[in-house]
């Protein structure tokens, strides 16, 4: 297994969870803390969003860099939204999810530069 395939199955895998947990908030669930309204969404939706990595990865196709960074770049600006204009309303499983998801891109990227 190449190591474009290993940075898929992780961008693939994480966007999976992000979709079922986005997709469950939005659906009611109750996760036992406070959700900021907007944030399933922007969970479902960046779920969704890492299927194109991932599939640019599998198939080594020469946008599955860029994708990745543009995703990873997306979830920064996010994160940093969320500990400065949100950190009193934001739940600390939410930074965790986030932080989460921001090592699993890193280790991405990482696969994609040790490619190189």
């Amino acid at each position: 297994m190449s190591l474009n395939q290993i940075a898929s199955i992780l961008a693939f895998l994480v966007g999976i969870m992000s979709i079922v947990a986005g997709g469950k908030a939005m659906q009611g669930w109750n996760p036992g803390y406070n959700v900021l309204s907007w944030l399933p969404v922007y969970n479902f939706v960046m779920g969704l969003l890492s299927l194109i990595p991932a599939i640019l990865l599998w198939i080594n196709h020469r946008f599955g860099l860029g994708a990745s960074i543009a995703t990873f770049g997306v979830h920064v600006l996010i994160f940093i939204l969320l500990l400065i204009a949100f950190r009193d309303q934001v739940a600390v499983q939410s930074i965790a999810a986030m932080v989460f998801r921001l090592a699993v891109w890193i280790v991405i990227l990482g696969l994609m530069w040790f490619r190189r």
